[in-house]
């Protein structure tokens, strides 16, 4: 907490303002050289950023961090999220009277990045605002969420049961809410801090005019300069407009100009675009998790995940296209073969695939240095790459020329490419090849562009002879061979004496500074040097920051041009890495259909494939049939999967929705032939874990994701299914799996269905589109070899032990389980006439009937009960006694 006094410093008083107008950011206050934090904030950063904690005057906390490496210091801030206030000397305190003029210039927070330090170039970093639809109680959601660092904008409207799926799918880095409590419930400030703890996001509260109907209209007008919303496909009435103006209100208040005041628009942000859900086939977060799409379930790194494998993309933006297309595939077929159109062009011409490879290798981070650009903070380095990678459009474009497949980027780039080329030459012709970081010490434009420049540098560069002369001369009039004429930025020009010749000074010398083991003087002609040398440098140093916002200038007037660059040179990026990854490692296009099939000959998993390569068992997948190729085929919607553990089941049916997936991105898929129908939803349960933060067992969690699949799994679904109803007693378990079985049957949905209850496996003989699948298992000198090869027909043993086995459970253990095995064993000989499926039938369905084989049964099924005298019938109880306990 700081604290004001009456005996505060003016600079105090200013830092005490500024905290207040941003009491929840840690303030980098600029003094001189350092940024310094003072009060909590200061132990703060001793905390989080390790810097040392020391004190002002009357006891004051205070931390700093140099200048220089603020950068850093600010990431390792906001990735431990907290917010941070940047204040600045918006003076030169060389001119300053008084107290040096600061401001805040930006306000950083996890959601508002844009400095290519602070974020990872292959993720968005979305920013999310969403407020409830119609202010009432369970009503839908209306969300929308920018990328500052590139200028997407988008909005929707999510019902709740769609509402944390797709903000998984978005991974935004902060959601804002309305901070009035008389908010809706089901997005309250509490409740939107727990979506936002459960996704890895910050809530940040706003006041609520900022969402409000009468002022969003008149907020995206002005960001977007238009009279009217219509062009945008939004009306003035749209409830989905109030956090867009959230959205927009958040980034100009936190995006501010030099000198501290708010920009009056974002000029490189993109107009709102309504998302359409039912464009993209649907991943909930289950399933996301669950095929490890983006990052894998035991380290949560995207190393060993679908993105991981399949990340070879050369520009920063494809990486995140990639992303966004394996989250969001898509639900048209058309779509989906255009896409396919370019992949397969770039797999079949190596020579195309090689060539658009370099040229896409040369284009920089374009996106986010642009966002940079619009910001104000653009660098001397970012201006000449954006220079590098402008001067490539004209070349991606004579490599697309005359290929129909690509014939749609070709046109988006030829559009732009001359005015492109000509801001790379301008750019080229102006500054150096390789740019300094910062613009401090100059050093960005070229000799020979502008002439009060090279002036101001050429006396600089004689500065180096006149001194040289000058020192030369002092020798000589003193007689001092020691003696150096040097600077310093603290003291400036100054003559060097060591102290046993101090005495030798002459007396019109003016003593600069005292050392140890030396003197320094300074005399009029080098005072006179010193101002002109230093005004020189001053005078260059102004000039190359005057030119270098005129080159920022004119490069965002072609911020049109390099957002279609961009978006062209993502979008092939993506699909030429598609097409790498076909021609490395063997992936087929698929055949996309419209009617609900998923034939796979030969499918591989993509992620054990590139790790297992040749040693990788591959499989095939029949379900649903083609109506057009032959009316008679199988028309199996549904397979039960049975088998041992560790044999491959679970491998199987991820696998399968993984090529599911990647055929719905336009992407070759790993097999040797597939017909995929087109897929709306894929729905995976697999794998069980407690969720204890919400109060819900292993259990819970299982039946939940099941009752998710029940109400909106369709017949053009594909149901991904381990293991269903172990998690409650086995008789409960098996009755479960039962039913969704029959249920999911009647659906068609396709599905696969990974179990151990081998008693579903009669449902095959009571349902026509129900198949049986099995591992194969060779069994030798009583051990099992694991053929990971899926066939038809079902199994009727689970091999527990002898896994068990394998795991190194010691031998007592497996000994005594097969002995209890024995006696425990559930007779699955003939599981239809145990289990009667529920079929249209006035009889009821009888639940399972379970015979236990022991020896005591056996002898008590031979009695003859009616020739038994008392004794005898003692006798015989006690042997039937003996048999049970022995």
């Amino acid at each position: 907490m700081s604290v004001r006094t009456k005996d505060d410093t003016p600079a105090m008083r200013q830092y005490h303002r500024f905290k207040r107008q941003h009491p929840d950011c840690v303030l980098f206050f600029r003094m001189g050289d350092f940024y310094e934090m003072f009060y909590d904030d200061a132990r703060l950063a001793h905390k989080v950023l390790g810097v040392s904690l020391t004190q002002r005057t009357k006891g004051i906390p205070m931390a700093g961090v140099p200048y220089h490496a603020v950068e850093s210091y600010l990431h390792r801030m906001i990735e431990a999220g907290y917010r941070a206030a940047v204040c600045e000397q918006i003076e030169d305190p060389a001119l300053a009277k008084g107290v040096v003029k600061r401001d805040v210039t930006r306000v950083i927070t996890p959601g508002t990045l844009t400095d290519e330090s602070l974020l990872d170039e292959s993720r968005e970093n979305p920013l999310v605002a969403l407020v409830a639809h119609d202010g009432s109680v369970g009503s839908a959601a209306c969300v929308a969420w920018a990328e500052l660092s590139t200028g997407a904008l988008c909005a929707s409207t999510f019902n709740g049961d769609e509402l944390h799926d797709e903000l998984v799918r978005i991974a935004p880095r902060e959601i804002l809410h309305i901070e009035d409590d008389s908010a809706p419930a089901t997005i309250s400030g509490r409740n939107v801090a727990h979506l936002a703890e459960q996704i890895g996001a910050v809530a940040t509260p706003r006041p609520a005019w900022q969402f409000r109907q009468s002022e969003a209209a008149e907020t995206l007008k002005r960001q977007f300069e238009v009279a009217t919303l219509s062009g945008f496909g939004f009306h003035e009435d749209d409830p989905l407009i109030c956090p867009i103006a959230a959205v927009i209100h958040y980034l100009l208040e936190t995006q501010k100009s030099g000198d501290g005041t708010e920009r009056p628009r974002m000029a490189h942000l993109r107009p709102p675009r309504r998302f359409a859900r039912e464009e993209h086939m649907v991943i909930d977060q289950v399933s996301l998790r669950s095929l490890e799409i983006d990052r894998t379930m035991r380290s949560g790194q995207t190393e060993g995940s679908l993105l991981g494998v399949l990340q070879q993309c050369v520009t920063a933006m494809g990486k995140r296209l990639l992303r966004h297309s394996l989250c969001y595939p898509l639900r048209h077929r058309d779509q989906i073969e255009k896409r396919q159109r370019v992949v397969a062009a770039l797999v079949e011409d190596g020579t195309l695939r090689d060539r658009l490879h370099d040229a896409l290798e040369k284009v920089q981070d374009v996106p986010r240095t642009v966002a940079r650009l619009s910001v104000g903070r653009a660098a001397p380095r970012d201006l000449v790459a954006l220079g590098r990678s402008a001067d490539q459009a004209a070349a991606i474009t004579s490599i697309l020329a005359e290929r129909p497949a690509v014939q749609p980027y070709f046109e988006a780039l030829a559009g732009v490419a001359a005015d492109l080329s000509q801001l790379a030459q301008t750019i080229r012709a102006a500054c150096v090849e390789t740019p300094p970081a910062h613009l401090r010490e100059g050093g960005l434009i070229r000799e020979g562009y502008d002439q009060q420049l090279d002036e101001s540098r050429s006396l600089k560069r004689d500065s180096q002879g006149w001194l040289a002369r000058y020192q030369k001369q002092l020798i000589e009039q003193t007689g001092i061979p020691s003696l150096k004429v040097a600077f310093n930025r603290v003291f400036g020009y100054y003559i060097e004496v060591t102290a046993a010749n101090r005495d030798r000074a002459p007396d019109h010398w003016s003593r600069k500074q005292t050392l140890k083991n030396a003197e320094r003087f300074i005399t009029p002609p080098l005072k006179e040097f010193e101002g002109k040398v230093l005004g020189a440098e001053q005078k260059a140093t102004a000039r190359e920051q005057e030119l270098f916002a005129r080159l920022c200038d004119e490069a965002a007037r072609h911020i049109q041009q390099l957002t279609v660059f961009a978006d062209a040179v993502a979008a092939l990026d993506v699909l030429a890495c598609f097409a790498r990854r076909a021609v490395h490692h063997r992936y087929v296009q698929p055949r996309i259909v419209d009617d609900p099939v998923l034939h796979i000959d030969g499918g591989r998993h993509p992620v054990l494939d590139e790790i297992l390569g040749d040693r990788f068992v591959a499989n095939d997948v029949l379900l649903g049939s083609v109506e057009a190729e032959s009316a008679g085929s199988d028309k199996a919607a549904l397979a039960l999967i049975t088998g041992p553990n560790m044999a491959g089941k679970s491998t199987y049916i991820r696998q399968t929705a993984l090529i599911t997936l990647l055929a719905h991105t336009g992407s070759f898929v790993p097999a040797d032939a597939a017909t995929i129908g087109l897929c709306d939803r894929i729905f995976t349960r697999v794998g069980a874990s407690d969720e204890l933060h919400a109060g819900q067992s292993t259990f819970m969690v299982e039946m939940t994701e099941t009752a998710n699949i029940c109400h909106h799994a369709t017949a053009s679904s594909l149901v991904i299914l381990d293991e269903i109803g172990r998690g409650t007693s086995t008789l409960d378990g098996l009755a479960l799996a039962w039913a969704l079985t029959e249920y999911l049957s009647k659906r068609g949905c396709r599905t696969l269905f990974a179990t151990h209850y081998h008693e579903l496996t009669g449902l095959a003989e009571t349902f026509d589109n129900v198949i049986n699948l099995n591992v194969t298992v060779r069994e030798w000198q009583d051990q099992i070899v694991f053929l990971h090869r899926i066939v038809p027909g079902a199994t009727s043993q689970s091999y527990g032990i002898h896994v068990a086995k394998i795991a190194g459970v010691p031998a007592q253990v497996i000994e005594r389980s097969a002995a209890l095995l024995a006696q425990l064993e559930v007779s699955h000989h003939n599981p239809a006439s145990t289990l009667r499926a529920d079929v249209p039938s006035d009889d009821q369905m009888n639940l399972f009937t379970q015979y236990l084989n022991h020896p005591a049964v056996d002898a008590l099924r031979q009695l003859d009960l009616e020739d038994l005298s008392p004794i005898q019938a003692f006798d015989t109880l006690r042997r039937l006694r003996e048999l049970v306990d022995p």
